[in-house]
């Protein structure tokens, strides 16, 4: 049987480090901090993307300390982890827009998690940073996939899936959660990034092939995607505006009105406008 065309890259030294600081009983505060600044690169992108307008506001972080003291440390370490596998997957081209996507994604995951379950919070960033991050890979692995990128704009999860593994043999999903698995990601967040695969059949069934945890962290990245997609269409007065068509099940589960989401849905746009 032929090898897979394309290499998940391995976890690098400092998320292994980071993570077993951070999984002790006791947190070493000054072994986290110096364990970032151990690695320039990483600890330069880390202060300017904490003094981006997404993160500190009006707020001016000098130090490393500060930044942990306003992120907190698991967030910190989920901006670590968006930070290596960005150079993990430098080969893919500049993607930066696909980047600042996916914190956008992980920043609303994170807003509705409390609002809407009962999920650590940490997670629903960890998952929506991580919900689509196979696509790097595959823009690395085949040459036509930026272009193939290009022409699927609107389509369904499950029709794209059908798409790429008819084109390629895999799909993004499937590559996304095996670089979670390959990073030591929470089991609910590899679960989460799989069900992508699965929607809307996955939230109906009564199997224990998923999660309730899994489950309702997918549905809070479908939520998160839908208003990251409006709030990206909002100047574009030719373009149309998601419906909410598609999250019917998603709102099922969380037992959610259409009418209760559009609400949430325009109070979580005013955030990203003030944002701006």
């Amino acid at each position: 049987m032929p090898g897979k065309p394309y290499l998940i890259p391995p976890r690098p030294e400092i998320l292994l480090s980071l993570t077993q600081l951070l999984n002790a009983d006791d947190p070493d505060f000054d072994a986290i901090v110096a364990t970032i600044k151990g690695d320039v690169s990483i600890y330069t992108v880390v202060m300017a993307m904490a003094n981006s307008p997404r993160f500190a506001g009006v707020q001016t972080f000098t130090s490393l300390q500060q930044v942990v003291m306003r992120l907190g440390l698991k967030r910190l370490h989920s901006l670590v982890e968006l930070i290596v596998l960005k150079k993990a997957l430098s080969k893919a081209g500049r993607l930066e827009r696909f980047w600042d996507t996916a914190i956008e994604v992980a920043e609303l995951t994170a807003l509705l998690a409390p609002k809407l379950s009962k999920e650590n919070p940490d997670d629903a960033y960890t998952v929506g940073m991580l919900h689509d991050c196979g696509i790097p890979l595959m823009i690395e692995t085949y040459t036509d996939y930026r272009e193939f990128l290009g022409g699927i704009e609107g389509q369904e999860l499950a029709a794209l899936s059908r798409q790429e593994q008819q084109r390629y043999g895999v799909d993004h999903f499937s590559v996304g959660t095996e670089i979670a698995a390959a990073w030591g990601m929470p089991a609910q967040v590899c679960e989460a990034i799989r069900l992508q695969l699965h929607y809307p059949t996955a939230l109906l069934d009564a199997t224990d092939q998923f999660s309730d945890s899994g489950r309702t962290l997918f549905c809070l990245i479908m939520l998160a995607k839908n208003i990251s997609e409006r709030y990206r269409r909002y100047w574009r007065l030719g373009s149309s505006s998601p419906d909410i068509s598609e999250l019917l099940p998603t709102l099922e589960y969380l037992g959610l009105s259409d009418l209760d989401y559009i609400d949430l849905r325009d109070h979580c746009l005013d955030q990203l406008e003030h944002q701006a």
